[in-house]
């Protein structure tokens, strides 16, 4: 079959395509398939098949060059480390659901489960390549994974939400990227990345990790840049003769967006206690005015 063939076509991975589509559903059946399949089991039962999917989650992001055979031979590289919230997120997400208390394991709930979500919703990473390569397929099993590790926590009880924690959720996300660049840096120093790109700032710059040092929108997604702008004070917005302020450049907009969707879903999942408090809160006023 000559390449380029109506066939072909079909196997891409192109947005509302029907590998698209069928991706998604195998992907939720997947989260939704081990949420029923464990649900009645005991908590310990639970945390022993969290445990072992994300430590599975681990093994194939540190070892991808075994892993994967489109990636061996590469050795350990730049894409093992904490390079982006997702690969971060994998790495922190057994000692965060373990180790954590309250808020840290809400912004787990929520980030680890946003994040992951969002690659699989809009994957233009893939727009084009066929659905059955290997890195695809890599994709897609290292984001399921933390989005099943991340969401079952909420919906198995294992975790309890509070929307009075919604105001750190944004905290721990810009933890992650001060996180991500540090390893950027790192990773510079040890050669791994950048060689002979120029200064620090320059190779950093080039990076771009999380958009940290400056937006870069793919493509469709160009109107993103101006919406941000627009919240940002325009002494850390670049322009001709200087740079972007290294994550300051979008930290008050991406502040107020995570902290509004945060309350919001906090409300949704822990309505209970939000009616009790805003009750609480009119009969406190009731009585100020007697």
């Amino acid at each position: 079959m000559s390449e380029g063939t109506p066939s072909e076509a079909l196997l891409k991975l192109n947005f509302l395509s029907l590998p698209y589509f069928v991706c998604l559903l195998l992907s939720a059946g997947f989260v939704v398939g081990i949420y029923f399949l464990f649900r009645k089991r005991s908590a310990r039962t639970k945390k022993a098949v969290l445990l072992v999917l994300m430590l599975l989650n681990i093994e194939q992001h540190l070892l991808k060059s075994f892993v994967w055979p489109h990636l061996y031979g590469q050795g350990f590289t730049y894409q093992n480390t904490c390079y982006n919230v997702c690969a971060s997120l994998i790495l922190l997400s057994p000692f965060i659901f373990f180790f954590g208390k309250g808020a840290l394991r809400d912004a787990l709930v929520y980030v680890g489960t946003a994040g992951p979500l969002l690659a699989v919703v809009v994957p233009f990473w893939f727009s084009g390549q066929d659905v059955f390569s290997w890195e695809v397929l890599r994709f897609y099993v290292c984001h399921v994974l933390l989005i099943t590790t991340s969401i079952l926590p909420a919906l198995w009880g294992l975790t309890e939400l509070s929307y009075r924690r919604f105001a750190f959720v944004p905290l721990f996300f810009f933890g992650l990227l001060i996180l991500i660049l540090m390893n950027a840096v790192i990773c510079v120093s040890l050669g791994l990345v950048g060689k002979g790109t120029g200064s620090l700032f320059e190779t950093l710059y080039s990076l771009n990790p999380c958009w940290v040092m400056h937006p870069a929108p793919p493509k469709g997604f160009e109107w993103v840049t101006p919406v941000l702008e627009a919240f940002t004070p325009p002494v850390f917005l670049g322009d001709g003769t200087r740079p972007y302020t290294p994550l300051l450049w979008y930290a008050i907009p991406m502040y107020l967006l995570l902290a509004l969707l945060s309350l919001l879903i906090g409300i949704l999942v822990d309505h209970r206690r939000f009616a009790a408090d805003l009750r609480k809160l009119f009969r406190k006023k009731k009585t100020q005015v007697k």
